[in-house]
């Protein structure tokens, strides 16, 4: 009996030791996972190696999910002046060089804007006399004369500084030059203590191998009726919306005696803060409208407002004003108009507006 149970044992472990032999010669398979819950070990699943890639392969999407939906806003971004438009193929304009042809350049700014208003309103400037006071003070109005008829008003100064703004602001978006600072650094501090000071661009301050360039010449004409258009879109909302209270559509004369203006001035009112808005807001309305009925001429923007509120802020800051301190500035457009840094967002802001109302 011990022979045969020792025989038994000995055929039953030379059996084990031929299915183990079988296995380990056996390929590797995957292992499954068990219903059971028994799982295998995890060092050795799954025994290829992992894939290197994440899943899946593509990058994940870097902006925020979902990327578009009315219900999901995109964000709201820091104003930025509008982009000069791409240049297209038309003649380089002619400089406007002497006070003649700038005076004339704004009447066709003013024939332009009263032609982008809606008929209603059109109705009420039509014909509306411009008059030019020769004097250096910077300073555009709108105002009413003895006989109750409306009129807008320019200095010769305010015509010197946006001249000096627009040959600047050229030279240094062509060229990558600092001329506006120059000028402002030379001629601002004189304004801000002085209402004898000149606007105007002194020599030496434009390049002289950069002063002829006929491109130049031709990107400070596009900038200087851009800067008229904000200028005197804001005056003739006065009129339309009624603040002077004498625009009524009747019809117009020649305005008043160029010499009288400083009489007629105090018939001019002191609008406030509630007026002013509007009319920034109506004004770049209109300045936007002309310019997009331009085309393909060169498009007017809110730039030109911006680069004169800008301005006229340096001078106050140079003046060591700000807010009621610009009653005290010589500088007229300050004593009849609100702080020009709280104009700035009104204006980027109706522009936005304007913009969004008006795809391209």
């Amino acid at each position: 009996m011990k022979l045969i149970r020792s025989g038994v044992t000995t055929t039953l472990a030379l059996a084990a030791l031929s299915i183990l032999a079988c296995r380990s010669s056996a390929p590797q398979q995957p292992a499954q996972t068990a219903q059971t819950g028994n799982y295998p070990p995890a060092q050795t699943y799954p025994q290829q190696p992992y894939p290197q890639q994440p899943y899946p392969q593509q990058p994940y999407p870097q902006q925020p999910y979902p990327q578009q939906g009315p219900n999901y806003p995109p964000p709201a971004q820091p104003w930025q002046p509008s982009p000069a438009p791409p240049p297209i193929a038309t003649p380089l304009l002619a400089p406007l060089i002497g006070i003649a042809a700038q005076q004339q350049e704004l009447r066709g700014v003013l024939g332009e804007l009263v032609n982008a208003l809606m008929p209603s309103n059109q109705a009420l400037v039509r014909g509306i006399p411009l008059v030019f006071q020769s004097t250096s003070e910077v300073n555009a109005y709108a105002g009413c004369d003895e006989q109750g008829t409306p009129f807008l008003a320019a200095t010769n100064g305010i015509l010197d500084a946006i001249d000096a703004i627009a040959q600047t602001k050229a030279t240094d978006e062509l060229f990558g030059t600092r001329t506006y600072d120059a000028y402002a650094n030379s001629v601002l501090p004189a304004l801000s203590k002085s209402d004898s000071a000149r606007a105007t661009l002194p020599m030496g301050i434009i390049p002289s191998n950069l002063g002829p360039d006929p491109r130049r010449w031709s990107r400070a004409h596009e900038l200087y009726d851009e800067i008229l258009a904000f200028t005197f879109g804001h005056e003739l909302a006065h009129h339309y919306l009624g603040h002077t209270g004498c625009a009524k559509g009747q019809a117009m004369g020649a305005g008043p005696d160029p010499a009288r203006l400083g009489r007629a001035l105090t018939t001019v009112p002191i609008f406030n803060q509630f007026a002013e808005a509007a009319a920034d807001s109506a004004g770049i309305f209109n300045a936007l409208d002309a310019g997009r009925a331009r085309r393909p001429q060169y498009v007017w923007t809110e730039r030109g407002g911006i680069f004169l509120l800008q301005y006229f802020a340096d001078i106050e800051r140079l003046g060591g004003g700000g807010g009621p301190m610009s009653l005290l500035s010589p500088v007229q457009f300050l004593k009849t108009h609100p702080n020009p840094l709280t104009r700035i967002p009104i204006v980027q802001t109706v522009a936005n507006t304007w913009r969004s109302q008006h795809p391209r």
